[in-house]
Formats: C-alpha cells, sequence, structure tokens
C-alpha cells in the first residue's frame, strides 16, 4: 500500500521531527566544511596572517620633515584625497 495523501498536520509533524533529528552540531559543522568556510577560531586565523606590530609614522613627520604632522578630521570623502 502507498501513501498517496499526507495532511498539512501530518506533514508539518514529520517536518518538525525530521528537522529537530537533523540540526545537531556535526551536521552543522560539515555543511559549513563542504560549503569551504571555516568556524571562527582566532588562533587559526591569526596564524595566517605575517603579523609585525609597529607604530605607524605619518608620512609628513618623517626625519628631515619641518612639519609636524597634526590631527585633522575630515568631514567629506573628498578631503581624505587631497
Amino acid at each position: 500500500m502507498y501513501i498517496n495523501y499526507i495532511s498539512k498536520l501530518e506533514f508539518l509533524y514529520s517536518f518538525r521531527e525530521a528537522f529537530f533529528a537533523s540540526l545537531i552540531e556535526k551536521n552543522i559543522r560539515s555543511g559549513f566544511i563542504g560549503a569551504g568556510l571555516v568556524l571562527y577560531d582566532l588562533e587559526r586565523v591569526l596564524s595566517k596572517f605575517d603579523i609585525k606590530l609597529r607604530t605607524p609614522i605619518p608620512l609628513n613627520s618623517r626625519a628631515g620633515s619641518l612639519e609636524p604632522w597634526v590631527f585633522q578630521t575630515l568631514y567629506n570623502s573628498w578631503e581624505a584625497n587631497v
């Protein structure tokens, strides 16, 4: 005997059971890995970078420059290009 019809309530009950049975950590992690995504792991991310800590020096305050560097607030995007 084959099932030709399922009511909305029967479907919703069956779907809910299947959904919660499949929503486990292993399946979620496998989905991320299958999509080529890595779950957030700070040590793994930082290990990909060649980090050298240093204090940035503004161009106009390098040795030989007569003008001291002055903090300025930009008010529009045009000022960033000047």
